[in-house]
This record gives structure tokens, C-alpha cells and sequence, in this order.
């Protein structure tokens, strides 16, 4: 796979994963699904709402909301394999059951927030409990509540 630093999106192709933020600064962990010279046709993993990124810009406009393409860092092998296993067990869901997040999932989507956000050290300032409630907002996940 190929990443290149933050905020380039020449060089993404399918199959990669970076992240996206919302104008409302909403976080969007992206798989690309097909790439072409022009265009970038991705997946929100947690959402499952496909956008139309533009190569040369980094933006998507869907339903008049524009998104940019934020960050293609790499992320860890672990990371990456549990972000495509939340979007393979999100793309199957039917029944509109909500799916209980592991401790590794959990961990991916935590890990791809810190180094995603524009004040790192702010996200590093915050409990473990407001982590895994920013997280659950801004990929709009419902909490596991027991």
C-alpha cells in the first residue's frame, strides 16, 4: 500500500484506508474501494457511506456537505486489519443491530483518531472514558451500554 504524508491524496489506491473530516469536524476513517485518475470512490468504514473524492483536491461533496481528505498516513498492520474487519462486519449488517465493539476495534479506532486530529496534544489530555465517547461520536457508533 502506499501512503504518502498528510493530506496528499495522489497516491491512494484501492484498498488503502486514510482519513477524512466533515466541515461539523466530524472524523471519517475511509476505505478506498476504486481509484482512477480523476477520482477516489471510498467508503466511510463506520457509516458506510460511499463519497467521491477528487484526486486533486482531496474533497467530496455528498449531499452539498464537502469533505477533505485530512491524513494518509500509514497506520500499523494490526490497526488496518481490525479497521477492515469493522468495515466488512458493517457492510453485512442487515438487521440493524448495532455490532459491540472489541477491545482491538475499540483500540484501531482510538489509534486512527489520535493521529488524525489537527491538536494530538489535546486528544492526549483527555481520560480514556472521553476518548472512547469522542470516538464513538465522531464515527457515529452507538455505545456499548451494559
Amino acid at each position: 500500500m502506499t501512503y504518502l504524508s498528510s493530506g496528499s491524496s495522489k497516491e491512494i489506491r484501492a484498498g488503502d484506508i486514510f482519513h477524512a473530516t466533515a466541515p461539523n469536524d466530524a472524523s471519517m476513517i475511509c476505505l478506498a474501494l476504486k481509484v482512477d485518475e480523476t477520482t477516489i470512490l471510498a467508503r466511510a468504514v463506520t457509516s458506510q457511506r460511499e463519497y467521491a473524492f477528487d484526486r486533486l483536491s482531496g474533497e467530496a461533496d455528498r449531499d452539498g456537505v464537502r469533505c477533505t481528505i485530512d491524513s494518509t498516513v500509514a497506520l500499523p498492520s494490526e490497526v488496518h486489519q481490525a479497521l477492515l474487519g469493522l468495515d466488512r462486519i458493517y457492510s453485512a449488517e442487515t438487521s440493524g443491530e448495532s455490532h459491540p465493539l472489541t477491545e482491538n476495534e475499540r483500540r484501531a479506532l482510538v489509534f486512527a483518531a489520535q493521529y488524525s486530529r489537527k491538536d494530538p496534544e489535546a486528544y492526549d489530555r483527555l481520560t480514556a472514558e472521553e476518548k472512547v465517547e469522542l470516538i464513538l461520536l465522531n464515527y457515529l457508533i452507538p455505545a456499548n451500554r451494559s
